[in-house]
């Protein structure tokens, strides 16, 4: 990172952060082949970075698992083989992993799954459901277009062909992208508008150029991103100062031969390595800080239930919590804010539990989420729909009253 009066640093960065792939069990089994190359083939027809991601097996495990980083884990089962992997399982449930386990003979789930994992909903594995077994990881992982939201925030008269240019990029790379300065009506509350569809978003991208630092939002937006976790990329035009707000972010410095031209010159686009680049660093941010807000949600939501003498078991993308008489608690972690679509689509999940009488709920941060948006989701709450949502500040309340 660059210091004040020091020169550019080269925009090139080294990608560290990565998604983790990692299957565990009898890896010699087929259908780990067939998992394993259909979930990159998705990954490429997607557009999507492929090698930010890291297949880890039982073998590199200790040597390449990261424990801050997101994972979906695929567990492989073996007749009489439940002991493989099971002190690696229990590492992984213990930092709050997604596992799906899969058996292979009918009724030969006991026999072929680790006692630690059994408590978890597995799947007897079928050929023609390859691509739901993929769609598992896809979401877990937040990778399908409606759930990656980046945010773009720059100065018209200075980068508006860039930020267009950047619009474009990021698209390619199965990104939701949003220009504040286009996405947001002139009759809205500007700042209250901002920091809801700034909530929503997984990376905070800011074209920082030599007026942009006079904007009063850019410091705003830094301070709403750092308290709902989502990452910032700022980068910095060449003739323009870190000051101390910059130390929160991750900067990608640029120097003259970043542009196709006088880099002054509004008219001037990046060239098309430093778009790659920049498209890497964007994918390494979100990586870094979207295992930061799930975890966080599902934590401090785990960690009151605990407290209210509730034991919940975290499946690959949802908290279940088994009552009497065959009725369970679906739990549902909401990164952003939630949208009645998504009370609608969370209904799917009964379809795994069509013996039992199922609860569903989503629960969210709803911290500088609009307040006509909180009091729609709150309505919502007192209809007759299937489907409830709980906020983050209000997690102890609900959790003594249920």
């Amino acid at each position: 990172m660059r210091r004040e009066g020091e020169s550019p640093s080269p925009y090139l960065t080294i990608m560290i952060f990565k998604y983790q792939l990692i299957f565990l069990g009898d890896i010699d089994n087929p259908a780990c082949k067939a998992i394993r190359e259909r979930i990159h083939e998705r990954i490429r027809e997607m557009g999507i970075l492929e090698d930010i991601f890291l297949d880890v097996f039982s073998f590199n495990f200790h040597n390449d698992y990261q424990n801050k980083q997101p994972s979906f884990v695929y567990y492989f089962g073996k007749s009489n083989h439940q002991d493989r992997d099971k002190d690696i399982l229990s590492t992984l449930m213990s930092n709050g992993d997604p596992i799906i386990p899969l058996y292979f003979t009918e009724g030969g789930f006991y026999n072929e799954i680790p006692e630690v994992i059994q408590k978890m909903n597995g799947k007897q594995y079928q050929a023609e459901n390859l691509d739901a077994y993929v769609n598992y990881a896809l979401e877990s992982l937040r990778l399908l277009r409606k759930n990656r939201k980046l945010f773009i925030s720059y100065r018209r008269t200075d980068s508006t062909k860039i930020a267009n240019q950047l619009f474009d990029a990021l698209i390619r790379c199965n990104y939701d992208v949003f220009l504040d300065a286009y996405s947001i009506p002139a009759a809205e509350n500007f700042q209250e508008e901002l920091h809801h569809r700034l909530s929503d978003c997984d990376v905070l991208i800011q074209l920082y150029t030599s007026g942009f630092k006079d904007s009063p939002w850019c410091k705003e937006e830094i301070t709403a991103a750092n308290q709902k976790q989502i990452g910032v990329v700022e980068i910095v035009w060449p003739d323009v100062e870190l000051d101390r707000h910059n130390y929160l972010c991750e900067p990608f410095m640029l120097n003259a031969e970043s542009f196709d031209g006088d880099f002054k010159d509004t008219k001037s686009l990046f060239k098309d390595n430093v778009v790659s680049q920049l498209s890497y660093t964007v994918e390494s941010v979100r990586v870094r800080n979207m295992a930061a807000r799930q975890d966080n949600l599902v934590g401090e939501f785990i960690s009151e239930a605990e407290k209210q003498g509730k034991q919940l078991i975290q499946e690959y993308v949802y908290l279940i919590e088994h009552l009497e008489c065959d009725r369970m608690r679906i739990f549902i972690p909401a990164v952003g804010v939630p949208q009645s679509y998504d009370c609608f689509d969370s209904l799917r999940f009964k379809e795994h539990f069509s013996d039992k009488n199922v609860e569903i709920y989503l629960i969210y941060d709803d911290l500088r989420v609009k307040k006509a948006w909180i009091q729609h989701l709150d309505w919502l709450n007192d209809s007759s729909l299937e489907v409830k949502t709980i906020k983050k500040k209000e997690f102890t309340k609900w959790l003594k009253e249920n």
